[in-house]
């Protein structure tokens, strides 16, 4: 399986439909213009002054080492740049297997090169990192499609930032999930977190009907709702000690002095089943594990993480 990144379209809200296969949480190219990327501010994709933008300032400001960055607030659309710039955003893209592009399209968080026009050069993806494309985390009848994935924000960017140093270091991601995997024996140690939103039932037509279609107004018309949730209650077999949280208290937890006490399950339903923890206090990532069957997580899917615990 292979991957290339074409984009096809990019719509007012910062959102890129292109063909790529991500092979795996992180994607990196190999193009001469890579090591350029390190050397030059990021340009940070942002939308509006809300909680999402403050959120996300927040999580460059802290856990952003690797480069230096600028936020820029596209809620008025794309401004040029020159050709060959860093940016981080959130785009869509579509899968290439065995070089036949695929119909479905997948949402993630990317850093690459963007061409003159301000949107990400496909072929220039470094890293890619996938959000819950069908349920809550993206929505396709809002006009900024990313807010809701606001707790994964600051995972998102310490998990990115520290791919992109080991990267840079070493130019190539060979060792870096050994050194995830040296880190996991922390999660038994400590009460892992559910976010409620894993367990509720979201209408999963509109980004379902959009992704699809490739055409982001196509969710937006009135259809009948289809609600499904990312995984049910009885399907947490985890052996070790979890709490079901809404993502109000645990980014309030993330603040206080208890943080250290927990690690954070979340998991995403994208191109294929991602299971990921975090480690609640310093934002990394402590687990990794995927599979390509099923649309829904499983009993399985934890026995797996039990093993991995030794529990």
């Amino acid at each position: 399986m292979q991957s290339a990144f074409k984009p096809l379209l990019l719509s007012f809200t910062i959102c890129l439909f292109s063909l790529a296969l991500p092979a795996q949480i992180f994607d990196k190219t190999k193009g001469k213009n890579v090591q350029k990327l390190y050397n030059q501010p990021v340009h940070v994709y942002t939308y509006g002054k809300g909680a999402y933008h403050e959120r996300l300032a927040a999580a460059f400001n802290t856990y952003w080492k690797v480069t230096a960055f600028e936020l820029h607030d596209y809620s008025k659309g794309l401004q040029p740049m020159p050709s060959g710039s860093s940016v981080f955003m959130p785009a869509v893209v579509g899968l290439t297997v065995r070089d036949h592009a695929t119909s479905m399209n997948h949402p993630f968080y990317v850093f690459g090169e963007s061409t003159a026009s301000g949107s990400v050069y496909g072929n220039g993806i470094v890293t890619a990192f996938p959000i819950n494309g069908f349920h809550y985390e993206l929505d396709v009848t809002a006009d900024s499609l990313f807010n809701r994935s606001l707790l994964r924000v600051p995972y998102i960017v310490q998990t990115m930032n520290e791919m992109l140093t080991h990267l840079k270091t070493n130019g190539s991601d060979d060792g870096y999930f050994k050194m995830v995997d040296a880190r996991s024996s922390r999660i038994s140690k400590k009460t892992m977190l559910i976010p409620a939103e894993l367990l509720k039932e979201w209408d999963v037509n509109p980004n379902t009907t959009a992704l699809m279609k490739a055409n982001l107004d196509a969710g937006k018309k009135s259809m009948k709702p289809i609600m499904a949730a990312v995984m049910e209650e009885s399907a947490i077999s985890y052996s070790g000690k979890y709490k079901i949280m809404s993502t109000a208290d645990i980014i309030k937890l993330e603040q206080s002095a208890e943080a250290e006490n927990y690690t954070l399950f979340l998991p995403a339903i994208n191109d294929k089943k991602y299971m990921m923890v975090f480690d609640l206090k310093t934002r990394e990532l402590l687990y990794y594990e995927t599979t390509s069957m099923g649309m829904k997580i499983k009993s399985k899917d934890f026995d797996k993480l039990n093993k991995a615990m030794g529990l």
